[in-house]
């Protein structure tokens, strides 16, 4: 298999390069700011475990960077069977004091992004029957109050994702995005180090406990197995049941009137 990995170097970018790695894929690009001095120990740790790796930076907020990242991925893999659109940015605001620069880079990065990379990538997936997996958020699925545009990109995002899967089917490729609920990744260890908020996070995910990015690049690997062959356009939220634990937080429970 010869993958792309947009914003690869930690988190669940890289575990989702190390997790592919292990289940045979061939060769994969590995992309993130040009900026990013975990990029090239990535690759290199990649080609340790015994496969291709290259690192081609991209600032994905820039359309065309992300295009060319991608016409110089296919080159050095002579093709491309799975594009995991992984980069993501936040800048939290309240929607009353929300820049219009803030909106525009966060819609840019969190969702034109991967329209751009597909797009790019559209004639070699074609070829290779292949696969997108998007990751976009339980925050894309529910409003977080504070965050500026992010739960909008996620949501538009979701929503490009089974558009591609929609109209890409009869081309023979499949497109799924991956939404994460808590993980505990480089951005997120600042909430985990406070032990009083890492238990209280705990406290309201059913399953009680944080992901980490290994158990969020297992949904991946799998949406870009073959044992995932008939699943195309969904979303599968990875969150731990928060999502639709809604109703048995309400206060009081209902008696049987009769």
């Amino acid at each position: 298999m010869r993958v792309v990995v947009t914003g690869a170097s930690r988190g669940i970018g890289r575990a989702v390069c190390e997790v592919l790695a292990k289940q045979g894929a061939s060769h994969i690009v590995a992309s993130d700011v040009a900026q990013n001095d975990a990029l090239p120990e990535l690759v290199e740790h990649l080609q340790a475990m015994g496969i291709k790796a290259d690192a081609v930076p991209a600032d994905l907020g820039d359309a065309a960077q992300g295009a060319a990242m991608m016409r110089t991925a296919i080159e050095r893999m002579g093709g491309l069977d799975a594009l995991v659109s992984n980069a993501g940015i936040a800048d939290p605001a309240p929607l009353a004091q929300l820049a219009v620069a803030s909106w525009d880079k966060v819609l840019n990065v969190n969702t034109r992004a991967t329209f751009v990379l597909a797009q790019a990538g559209y004639e070699a997936l074609k070829a290779s029957k292949g696969a997108i997996v998007s990751i976009a958020s339980m925050s894309g699925v529910n409003a977080q109050v504070g965050m500026g545009a992010y739960s909008v990109s996620k949501s538009a995002l979701i929503m490009l994702t089974n558009l591609l899967a929609q109209e890409w089917a009869r081309d023979g490729i499949r497109a799924n995005a991956v939404s994460p609920g808590f993980v505990n990744t480089p951005l997120s260890a600042r909430v985990y180090a406070d032990p009083e908020v890492k238990a209280r996070r705990e406290a309201v995910v059913p399953l009680g406990f944080i992901a980490e990015p290994a158990e969020i690049a297992d949904v991946v690997a799998f949406l870009l197995s073959p044992a995932a062959r008939y699943i195309t356009g969904q979303n599968i939220v990875v969150d731990g049941g928060i999502t639709t634990s809604l109703l048995r937080r309400i206060p009081g429970r209902p008696r049987n009137t009769r």
